[in-house]
Formats: structure tokens, C-alpha cells, sequence
């Protein structure tokens, strides 16, 4: 098993570090359609598909969020005409971000979870996120599948860290060599959370990324999962070097397990 994953267990995310103290993280291409913008607390993921671009969450409520978005397309090369839909994984403000900005200037559809939309419209006390003043296009349904070209991303309704939650199984290539990337949408149990509902959402979740035969995982929290240090290697990678986002299917599982650690720490019993 690689050293990178048995040194690795929940971090202590740098979530509460300025602006200006982030890690940002080029815009990188790291599969054949995927590549990321954003920094080390929060990061989003664009798939490049025949039916244009398509945001996979979209970072935060303010206009450094937005600016970092249209850099990294610039960066790219990529015409942010062309963004077609954005995808967002639960109603927290640092996933929906300022996707009304993309809706009105670019026509760009979005596509929500029915439940965490609510949630999105009227966060918290405390929450420290602009409330969601957009339209949605499509509410999300358990187990759908989204298909943009021929890319497909499978939701997946995993509740506990809110009670919307969803989870992605997105297909991807790397040189043309085909695999399955999970997004575990809610990463933290925090006071609203519901540990056993988790835990449940969990189990549900790792037994469809077993049936699908997922072998690695991405986040739009890089801080906890290495991210900033794994794009840096694709950034550099020569031939011969394995994309370490393509874990395996046992690594994936080893990779899982440190969210069933976080709900057995928060009083869900062990099995």
C-alpha cells in the first residue's frame, strides 16, 4: 500500500488561514477531460466535454471566487462561453459559490440537489456564505445519471454532513485509459451534521463505488486528501510515472476509511 495514503488520515484543514495565505493551485489538467482552479481550502473541477464545459461545484460566495474561476479558463485556453453547467455537490456557500454570476453572464445551467437548494437559500446563523439567490435547472435525483457527451457523472444521495448531500462517480480517461474518480461530497461532520446518517450514507456510498469498480478520488477540498502535492506531480510527471490520482481499487477503500474513523469519532459505534 503506498506510504502517501498509510501517512494520511484526516488532516486538520487549513480552512481559516486569509486569502492571501492559501496554497493556490495552478489550473492543471490531471485526466484527459478533468482539471482543477482553485488553492488548498477550496477547489473546483471543469470536465471538458462535447457538450461544452462543466463545473463540478464552484467555490465560494465572493468575487475572488469568481476571478479565479475565469483565470483558470483563460489559463487554459478555455472560453468561458462555452460553460454549459455547473454541478454542486450540497448547500454549503464554499460548493454553490457565485454560481448566479456564471448563470447570468453566460447562460450556464445549474444543476442541485432539491433538499440542500433550501438549505443554499437560507444558510445557517453563522454560516459565513451569501445566501443562493439563483434559479436551479435540474434538481439532482438519487442515481442519476448526468451525461455531457461522453462524459457521465453518477449521483449519488449521501446525506449527514447536510441533509442534501450528493456524492459523484464521474468517468474519466487518463491517456485514454479509462477509470472512475469519487467525489465524497460532504467531507466534515460539523454541529448540524448527523454522524449516524453519515455513517449510513457512507456505507451506501462505498458499496456503489465497489459495484462500479472506483479507483481513485478527488476533492474540492485538497487540503485534505494531499491535493496540492498531487497536482504539483501531474504538473511535472514524466512518462512512466503513475498519475496519483489513480489509486486502485484497494487504495480507494484505504483512502474511504478515514471517513468511517470521522463518524466512529463522533460516537457512531465500530462494527
Amino acid at each position: 500500500m503506498s506510504s502517501t495514503w498509510r501517512n494520511h488520515r484526516m488532516l486538520v484543514p487549513p480552512f481559516f488561514k486569509s486569502d492571501e495565505e492559501r496554497v493556490r493551485i495552478p489550473a492543471t489538467r490531471f485526466f484527459d477531460q478533468m482539471y482543477v482552479v482553485g488553492d488548498e481550502v477550496c477547489a473546483c473541477f471543469i470536465l471538458d466535454t462535447a457538450d461544452g464545459y462543466v463545473l463540478i461545484d464552484c467555490l465560494e460566495t465572493d468575487e475572488r471566487s469568481e476571478k479565479i474561476i475565469e483565470q483558470g479558463f483563460k489559463d487554459l485556453g478555455f472560453d468561458m462561453k462555452d460553460l454549459k453547467a455547473i454541478v454542486v455537490t450540497h448547500g454549503h456557500g464554499d460548493h454553490y459559490g457565485n454560481a448566479d454570476h456564471f448563470k447570468e453572464k453566460y447562460g450556464t445551467k445549474i444543476y442541485f440537489g432539491a433538499v440542500d437548494y433550501e438549505l443554499a437559500k437560507n444558510p445557517p446563523a453563522g454560516m459565513p456564505f451569501r445566501p443562493a439567490t439563483f434559479e436551479v435547472d435540474h434538481f439532482i435525483e438519487d442515481g442519476e445519471v448526468l451525461s455531457f457527451g461522453e462524459t457521465n457523472i453518477r449521483c449519488v444521495l449521501t446525506p449527514g454532513h447536510t441533509d442534501g448531500c450528493f456524492s459523484f462517480i464521474i468517468d474519466v480517461t487518463d491517456e485514454g485509459e479509462a477509470h472512475k474518480m469519487a467525489l465524497w461530497g460532504g467531507s466534515g461532520i460539523i454541529p448540524e451534521s448527523d454522524p449516524f446518517v453519515y455513517y449510513e450514507s457512507l456505507r451506501k456510498f462505498s458499496a456503489i463505488c465497489d459495484a462500479e469498480g472506483v479507483d481513485g478520488e478527488i476533492s474540492t477540498h485538497p487540503c485534505l486528501d494531499n491535493g496540492v502535492e498531487r497536482f504539483a506531480v501531474v504538473r511535472n510527471i514524466v512518462d512512466g510515472v503513475r498519475n496519483p490520482f489513480v489509486l486502485g481499487r484497494e487504495n480507494y477503500h484505504y483512502y474511504e476509511s478515514q471517513f468511517y474513523e470521522l463518524a466512529y469519532q463522533h460516537g457512531v459505534p465500530k462494527p
